[in-house]
């Protein structure tokens, strides 16, 4: 009697397991979420931006954030299905606030380099620019960053300007937190020359008649052409694979070049897409 009771109670006990398998091989594990996924959660795509760099990022006359890369990233999001939302950050803390989440990505005209590879993850290429050499031709005379000797040059803090001044032996360096009080200073008379991207000196010297800006691509025997990119975490590989995507797509159906001509006046001489990934 006790065998036959003993029997009975496990083969229910074994009835009871196997449906316990069944019900949890049906449920399985729930799906992690994808960085992808994690980003279009809300329908916003927040960038770091720092509003500072005409004609590339600056804050307009309505208070409103505004210019080319403004412009570009707002299309970027449209294709990922988002609304871009910029989050004002100076540009010393912009990488260690993309790290800490503060935001998903970075656009503020930033520099591919490998120091930054280190931190950040970069999109592919979407500008590239020359380094420039902003004076005034009433003081002085400068063909090149030879010219430079003996002078004080300012440049923005952190920047490739900056890194790119200090190469010239002989340069007294002043380094600013951004670049429209270094050209302030310019026009003041305080600094000789800013050394800085140059479309953006281009773009500040046109308020002021006596300021000339020659471009540059090396100092020192350095190649200084630089290629923007739009930085994001680096863990976050989907989210690149989509933003890649989307700067492409731009470029085929010509929201690239129209972007451009809107805040360059000329067709671009160079595309998201231009360069190979391992070139950069």
């Amino acid at each position: 009697m006790n065998i036959s009771r003993t029997s009975r109670w496990g083969a229910v006990f074994s009835m009871l397991m196997i449906l316990c398998l069944v019900v949890t091989a049906g449920c399985g594990a729930p799906t992690a979420e994808s960085d992808l996924d994690r980003v279009k959660r809300d329908g916003i795509l927040s960038v770091g931006n720092d509003t500072t760099y005409a004609p590339f990022e600056f804050v307009g006359s309505d208070n409103v954030p505004t210019g080319f890369d403004i412009d570009l990233v707002t299309a970027v999001a449209d294709r990922l299905g988002l609304r871009a939302v910029i989050v004002t950050t100076a540009w010393d803390g912009i990488i260690p606030a993309l790290q800490a989440r503060k935001f998903e990505l970075v656009i503020s005209a930033m520099t591919i380099n490998a120091e930054r590879q280190k931190e950040v993850a970069f999109s592919i290429p979407y500008y590239r620019a020359d380094m420039g050499i902003a004076f005034n031709r009433t003081l002085h005379t400068i063909t090149g960053p030879a010219d430079l000797v003996g002078l004080t040059v300012g440049a923005q803090v952190g920047t490739t300007g900056e890194e790119s001044a200090k190469m010239i032996g002989g340069v007294t360096v002043k380094s600013y937190p951004d670049i429209q009080l270094a050209m302030s200073d310019l026009k003041l008379g305080r600094i000789d020359a800013v050394v800085n991207d140059y479309p953006v000196s281009a773009y500040y010297a046109k308020e002021f008649p006596a300021l000339s800006v020659i471009s540059t691509s090396s100092m020192a025997g350095v190649d200084l052409t630089q290629f923007y990119g739009i930085a994001m975490h680096l863990q976050d590989t989907e989210l690149k694979v989509a933003i890649d995507k989307a700067l492409k797509e731009l470029v085929t159906d010509g929201t690239y070049d129209g972007i451009y001509r809107k805040w360059f006046g000329s067709d671009p001489s160079f595309h998201p897409g231009d360069m190979a990934e391992s070139a950069f």
